[in-house]
């Protein structure tokens, strides 16, 4: 079964400190003020943790151990990433819940279950019973390769000038048989 710790190895290279980039809409709080971005984890994420818009200065203060709770719990959990049976797909899949959110990241995945693998999956955002029984009964390195494509044609076409990024964070997630 896939290991959060080994998934947060992953995701510590692919999502670093502090940044607030004004074209980026996740560095801002629900008030509308730029106020960045800390470990991967949004303005709007944070926000809800706290139970108030954080500041800047909330943000820059983040402590890596409470982005590393919010990954554990509204992402990991959320999507059982612990009752996959592929490392390597659980990282693929909820890596994308942390980058597009969990619903889309899960609706791809029904998707590509559906559409190459002949499943009748109901196409809901949600990683149930039905569709983790699913993604643990298919070929893992070929369900890996159809995501991967799935992602890449999801930021195409959201035409952002961030493309480049997410390209290059893909790379850091290939398929390992032992994984």
């Amino acid at each position: 079964m896939a290991n959060f710790n080994d998934f947060l190895k992953i995701l510590h290279n692919v999502e670093g400190g502090y940044q607030e980039l004004e074209n980026d809409s996740g560095n801002y709080n629900s008030l509308g003020q730029l106020v960045g971005t800390n470990w991967g984890i949004s303005a709007k994420t944070y926000e809800r943790w706290i139970k108030r818009p954080p500041s800047k200065t909330d943000m820059m203060n983040m402590p890596k151990s409470v982005a590393v709770e919010i990954y554990k719990q509204w992402y990991w959990n959320v999507m059982k990433g612990s009752s996959f049976s592929n490392q390597s797909i659980a990282n693929i899949i909820i890596d994308h819940g942390v980058n597009a959110g969990t619903g889309t990241a899960a609706m791809i995945a029904q998707s590509v279950l559906n559409d190459y693998f002949g499943f009748h999956l109901s196409e809901d955002g949600v990683i149930g019973n039905q569709t983790l029984t699913a993604v643990n009964s298919v070929s893992q390195e070929r369900l890996h390769e159809l995501y991967m494509q799935a992602r890449i044609a999801y930021y195409k076409s959201l035409g952002s000038s961030f493309y480049r990024s997410w390209m290059t964070r893909l790379k850091s997630f290939v398929f390992k048989k032992k994984a």
